[in-house]
């Protein structure tokens, strides 16, 4: 009987202890649990901002003609609003997409820019950029400072961008009047 009554209170403290070690390590274990979620998330809206970037930069150089500045200028707007509106690429590539997040001041920021370039062959021509930079939120508060910390901005969230430039397929131009043109 009191070998059955020591092994009972035994068992019962080593219940004890392992509740212990539990919760010394839950918050880490939980920490990285949610550090993972939060860079797959990272992942995913990066993925999602150069997939938007690719097929803008690729709607903007079949947009023809594009030759001049008026031309360049309402072009530029076009593919901006196609980008970052309601139903635009980015809003149908990048997962829980909010408006608000794309980043429209400083540089880098987000913009469509046609530049007049004349070619190895002296052929006058039409580049178009695309760039798009997103303020992805954070979620998990501890990552919150070491994010900012890295983009540089302590805006609660995560600079992310991509940008692709691309020839015009415009046809043969004589000459070109575009110089840069940027929007917005």
């Amino acid at each position: 009987m009191h070998i059955l009554r020591t092994r009972r209170n035994q068992d019962s403290r080593q219940y004890g202890q392992a509740l212990a070690e539990f919760a010394l390590v839950l918050p880490v274990v939980a920490l990285l649990l949610l550090g993972t979620i939060q860079f797959a998330s990272i992942l995913a809206a990066q993925i999602g901002v150069t997939n938007a970037v690719r097929e803008g930069a690729r709607l903007a150089a079949v947009t023809t003609p594009t030759s001049t500045a008026t031309q360049a200028n309402a072009n530029a707007l076009a593919i901006y609003n196609v980008l970052t509106g309601a139903n635009g690429l980015l809003a149908r590539n990048v997962f829980a997409f909010n408006s608000a997040n794309v980043v429209v001041t400083g540089t880098p920021d987000t913009s469509v820019c046609y530049v007049g370039f004349t070619d190895t062959t002296a052929a006058p021509g039409v580049k178009v950029k695309v760039e798009v930079v997103y303020r992805h939120p954070i979620f998990v508060p501890l990552l919150d400072g070491l994010l900012d910390g890295i983009d540089g901005t302590p805006d609660g969230g995560l600079r992310i961008g991509a940008a692709e430039e691309l020839r015009v397929e415009n046809d043969v131009l004589t000459s070109t009047t575009v110089t840069t043109n940027c929007n917005p």
